[in-house]
C-alpha cells in the first residue's frame, strides 16, 4: 500500500478570499475559505484523510481492508479519490436523491457505490456490512473529523483573521466542520452561527424533515459530532435562496461555489456581522441540479456584492 502521506500537500492551505457586500444599507464584510482547492474537489477532503490516517496508523485500516460510508456526496467522493491511490476497495452508499455528478465520481475512482431510498436505508446497509467485516469511517460520529478542522482548518483561518471578525457561519452535516473549527476559534472571541435548511431543521427540531436541495446538510440525523454549546446562533436558509445566492457569487464575482456555499454566504449576510465562513465545494456537482437554473428572490437581489480579494 502506497504512503498516504504522499498526499499532504494537495490537502488544505485553501486559499482565502474576502469579499466586500451592501445589504440593508450596511457595508460588511465576509471572510471565506474555498475549500475546492482540495485535492478531489472539497473540504471533506481534509476529513477523509485524516480519517484513513489515523485508521491506518492504528491498525484498523492495511491493504486487505474492504472500507465502507455513508455519504450525500462530497466525503464518498473524498474517500473514494483516496482510497484510488493507496489501492484499497471501498463501498460508498448514499440516497439516490443526491445529484448525478456525485454518483458519476465515485464510481470514475473505482469505488462501489450502492444507492438507497433514503438515509435510514444506508445506514441500515452500512451496518450489515460492517456485521461483515468492513470497516466503516463513520463519519457523523469519528473525532478524527472535527479533529483535522481544529488542526487545520481553524488554525490556517487564524493565521489571517483580523479583528473585526466576529462571527464564524457554518452548515451542519456532520457538523465536523462547524465544531472542529468553532471550539479554536471560540477561544479568540469569535461566536458560532450555524445554518440549516428551512426545510430539515434538525438542530431547532422546528417542521418535520422534508426533502432540501442543500445536499451535505441536514443528512436525516443530528449528529454526535454536533454540540449546541458551541452554537450561539441558528439561521434557516431556504432552497431558492441558496441556490440564487450560489449564482449571484458566480455571475457577479466568478466564484463557482456550490449551493451549500450560496447558504453559508447567506448565514454571514444574516449574521449582521463581518463573518467567516466556509465554501465547502464549487458548481461542478450540481450541474444537473436548479443551480444550473437562473432563479432570482427578494433576500439575494437586495445584496450589493461589492469586491472580492484573495488573502
Amino acid at each position: 500500500m502506497r504512503n498516504i502521506e504522499d498526499l499532504d500537500r494537495l490537502i488544505g492551505n485553501t486559499p482565502l478570499v474576502e469579499i466586500t457586500y451592501e445589504y440593508n444599507g450596511d457595508t460588511r464584510k465576509t471572510l471565506a475559505k474555498c475549500e475546492w482547492y482540495n485535492l478531489s474537489g472539497s473540504i471533506k477532503d481534509r476529513v477523509a484523510y485524516q480519517i484513513i490516517k489515523d485508521a491506518i496508523a492504528s491498525g484498523k485500516v492495511d491493504s486487505k481492508t474492504n472500507i465502507v460510508e455513508v455519504s450525500s456526496g462530497n466525503m464518498g467522493i473524498s474517500l473514494s479519490a483516496i482510497s484510488a491511490y493507496l489501492g484499497l476497495n471501498i463501498t460508498i452508499i448514499m440516497p439516490r436523491s443526491m445529484s448525478q455528478e456525485r454518483k458519476e465520481l465515485i464510481k470514475m475512482y473505482g469505488a462501489r457505490l450502492i444507492e438507497t431510498k433514503d438515509f435510514a436505508e444506508a445506514f441500515a446497509l452500512c451496518d450489515k456490512l460492517v456485521e461483515q467485516g468492513y470497516y466503516c469511517t463513520r463519519q457523523f460520529s469519528n473525532p478524527s473529523n472535527t479533529k483535522t478542522h481544529s488542526t487545520t482548518t481553524a488554525n490556517e483561518i487564524l493565521k489571517l483573521v483580523t479583528p473585526d471578525y466576529t462571527s464564524f457561519v457554518a452548515g451542519v452535516g456532520t457538523s465536523g466542520t462547524l465544531s472542529g473549527v468553532s471550539c479554536i476559534l471560540r477561544e479568540a472571541g469569535i461566536s458560532t452561527i450555524a445554518i440549516e435548511p428551512y426545510n430539515a431543521r434538525i438542530l431547532t427540531s422546528a417542521p418535520p424533515y422534508s426533502h432540501h436541495e442543500l445536499q451535505g446538510l441536514s443528512d436525516e440525523i443530528l449528529p454526535e459530532l454536533y454540540s449546541s454549546k458551541l452554537v450561539d446562533n441558528i439561521i434557516p436558509i431556504t432552497d431558492d435562496d441558496a441556490i440564487a445566492m450560489s449564482q449571484k457569487l458566480c455571475k457577479e464575482l466568478g466564484l463557482g461555489v456550490g449551493i451549500s456555499s450560496g447558504a453559508n454566504f447567506l448565514g454571514c449576510v444574516l449574521s449582521n456581522n463581518n463573518a467567516i465562513t466556509i465554501f465547502p465545494d464549487d458548481n461542478k456537482k450540481y450541474l444537473t441540479t436548479r443551480l444550473a437554473k437562473t432563479i432570482h428572490t427578494p433576500l439575494v437581489d437586495s445584496l450589493n456584492l461589492i469586491s472580492l480579494k484573495s488573502i
